[in-house]
């Protein structure tokens, strides 16, 4: 083992500690999500940002490509895991433009691991959530909500104790544009909400149907 280390190239040898180590934490990581103790589901003040409980849900900062946030801790870990295996493993025969396939491969396994929480964060929702307790909420526009029911935006809201997003419809006759307030007024079969702007009443949103 010693000759084997010894033989390694420097470089080689940081990669392999560090690969150790992220996938130690990632395994550990799946299996607190599996049991469900990987999501932070405690209360938090009603005043907290929808920002800043992202941030804490995910272990990271929330920074969202392709509706998908990756710069997580999660996401963090899953690119060094992955990217430092495959470098290691091509350094051998093509040096350091193994860092090339290594570092695309890291990116794959961030967007990943990004995909396979959110669909597990679904998952646990659908089961769980009952979306009229967030009629009388206030929520914070993720995705612009288009004019009179001409399309679907999406909205973060405090509900169960916890932040979700989920699609929603409004009767203004005004777009509501990305990070605007808006009150949760009706609930729509399928499971999108019906939003409106501060000042608008449940009644005027139900007469502009």
């Amino acid at each position: 083992m010693t000759e084997w280390w010894n033989n390694l190239h420097t470089f080689q040898q940081v990669l392999f500690v560090i690969a150790c180590a992220a996938t130690l934490f990632m395994i550990v990581q799946i299996i607190l999500l599996a049991v469900g103790s990987g999501d932070n589901d405690s209360s938090f003040d009603a005043d907290t940002s929808i920002d800043d409980v992202d941030t804490i849900n995910d272990g990271g900062v929330g920074l969202t490509i392709f509706g998908l946030r990756v710069l997580t801790v999660r996401g963090i870990i899953a690119f060094l895991a992955v990217g430092c295996w495959l470098t290691f493993a091509l350094f051998y025969p093509i040096k350091f433009l193994a860092l090339i396939p290594g570092i695309a491969a890291g990116i794959a396994a961030a967007f990943g691991i990004s995909a396979f929480i959110k669909a597990t964060e679904k998952l646990q929702d659908s089961g769980n959530l009952k979306i009229e307790n967030s009629v009388g909420k206030t929520a914070e526009v993720y995705l612009t909500v288009p004019a009179l029911r001409s399309g679907n935006g999406k909205v973060n809201v405090y509900v169960q104790e916890r932040y979700v997003e989920l699609e929603a419809v409004t009767d203004s006759e005004e777009p509501i544009k990305t990070g605007e307030k808006v009150k949760v007024v009706d609930t729509m079969d399928n499971g999108t909400l019906v939003v409106a702007p501060f000042g608008t009443t449940k009644t005027e949103s139900v007469e502009n149907r």
